[in-house]
């Protein structure tokens, strides 16, 4: 098996990857074209450092996102099937170590469990909403172009303490192979102030959209503007033919789970993040 790194230019191959695996009614769970889309905001260095390929003579058999500390995999439907290329792929992780987030009903997720391998006790809680109406938005909202970029930029620098994000990112990120499948959308109060934001990446027609990042500026929280970008970027990529979104927000993230909860979202599913053994001292 060959993993090969993926830069900016080349990252296409995991993208198509990834919407040809991507499912109608969930996410699925550790890595989603829009974890991709929403890493190219870095860097080519940094992108490249962290996103691979892994294949064989078929083809694809995952798509590996390192998101310092965690391994996020999305596995090929075929490697369930193959008992000699699911082994190989355990053997893989085993080997690299470190934390790796997998899908839940993976069998490469059940054989570590099997070998010693322990689930983080602070899950990620998967919420979908399934996009089969219009969906009515309170709240005026638009899709972002370069005239709102700076708000839009502010929103989230502002929601997230930590956030690095910058214009110039902003337009790595829209201009990379992933920018064409990201809604981008903000919401201003009727006064015309950025008030929330999110991207909504687009999987495809009858797959299974996902939010990443959704914030909200701190001075106007508590008002429902988190509800209506939510709402407003589900209603844009139903336009586009996404049969659901969904979200993983930590589950003890008590005002984000209120937001997707407030916005109609079920939760399916827990994803827990998996540990290797402990090495015998």
């Amino acid at each position: 098996m060959m993993r090969t790194p993926l830069g900016r230019d080349d990252c296409g191959l995991a993208l198509d990857a990834l919407r040809a695996w991507a499912k109608p009614g969930r996410s699925t769970s550790s890595l989603h074209v829009g974890d991709v889309g929403w890493f190219l905001r870095f860097e080519e260095e940094t992108v490249r450092s962290a996103l691979a390929l892994w294949s064989d003579a078929t083809g694809p058999v995952a798509v590996e996102l390192f998101d310092d500390p965690v391994r996020r995999i999305t596995l090929a439907p075929r490697v369930e099937a193959d008992p000699v290329l699911l082994t190989a792929v355990v053997g893989e992780i085993v080997r690299d170590g470190g934390p790796v987030e997998l899908a839940p009903e993976s069998g490469v997720r059940t054989a570590l469990l099997q070998a010693g391998w322990t689930e983080d006790p602070s899950p990620a809680a998967h919420f979908v909403l399934p996009l089969t109406a219009p969906i009515d938005v309170e709240f005026p909202y638009v899709l972002v172009g370069e005239a709102d970029a700076a708000a839009r930029v502010d929103v989230q620098r502002s929601a997230f303490q930590r956030s690095t994000f910058t214009v110039a990112r902003w337009r790595q990120m829209h201009a990379s192979p992933a920018g064409r499948y990201a809604v981008d959308v903000l919401v201003r109060t009727p006064g015309g102030f950025a008030a929330a934001a999110a991207v909504g990446w687009f999987a495809g027609p009858g797959r299974c959209a996902v939010l990443e990042p959704v914030g909200t500026h701190p001075r106007y929280r508590r008002r429902g503007y988190g509800r209506a970008v939510v709402l407003a970027t589900a209603e844009e990529l139903r336009k586009l033919g996404a049969s659901a979104v969904a979200v993983l927000p930590p589950a003890d993230n008590e005002p984000a789970v209120g937001v997707y909860r407030a916005a109609g979202f079920e939760i399916v599913g827990h994803e827990h993040t998996l540990k290797p053994p402990v090495p015998a001292s």
